[in-house]
């Protein structure tokens, strides 16, 4: 009896249909998240972890698949030092691919992965002057979550997604470091 229970319930997972198809369709987003920056000074102190504002602009291939371009803002952090500050601002360019997988009428599995041009600034003053760069790199970026679809044209999403590292580098020493970046964020996407 469990078999046949079993197989009846995934086979109610897979034929599931999306809510809509939304097939040909562009649609545009906003997410609102908190970033994790790990690695962020060879010095042992850590950077605050900001929070941040995505908009996103994408273009639904098929049911399951679309693809998306969005553009992060990351809030200020600021380290404070004896007769100085430091402050790093991070935003990235994003371009990825998004497949969805629907396990229920009105909710989807969502996957993402594409590029992150990461860049990073920092800013420094009083004795930490000398740590002013601005640095800009591309890496991979990954992500998954889960998208409830409210109707046809309205989603809300929730995901946790990987930008992959920037590059900091102090201009008077030379020295370099890499910083990564993670993010959990909630967002509504409408589907024109």
């Amino acid at each position: 009896m469990k078999k046949i229970a079993l197989v009846a319930l995934l086979s109610a997972v897979v034929a599931t249909p999306a809510l809509a198809d939304n097939t040909g369709k562009f649609y545009g987003a906003v997410d609102l998240g908190s970033v994790s920056l790990s690695n962020t000074n060879p010095g042992g102190t850590a950077f605050g972890n900001p929070g941040a504002f995505r908009f996103v602009g994408g273009y639904n291939i098929n049911p399951m698949f679309a693809v998306e371009a969005g553009y992060l803002m990351m809030g200020d952090s600021t380290l404070s030092f004896t007769g100085g500050s430091v402050t790093t601002k991070n935003s990235a360019l994003q371009f990825a691919a998004v497949g969805s997988y629907p396990v229920a009428p009105q909710f989807d599995l969502i996957g993402k992965l594409g590029l992150s041009m990461n860049s990073n600034k920092l800013a420094g003053t009083g004795t930490s002057a000398a740590l002013n760069s601005s640095n800009t790199t591309t890496s991979l970026m990954y992500g998954i979550g889960g998208q409830y679809n409210v109707n046809s044209q309205i989603s809300i999403r929730a995901q946790y997604e990987s930008f992959g590292n920037s590059k900091t580098t102090n201009n008077t020493s030379g020295q370099s470091w890499d910083t990564s970046s993670t993010m959990f964020s909630v967002g509504a996407a409408y589907n024109f």
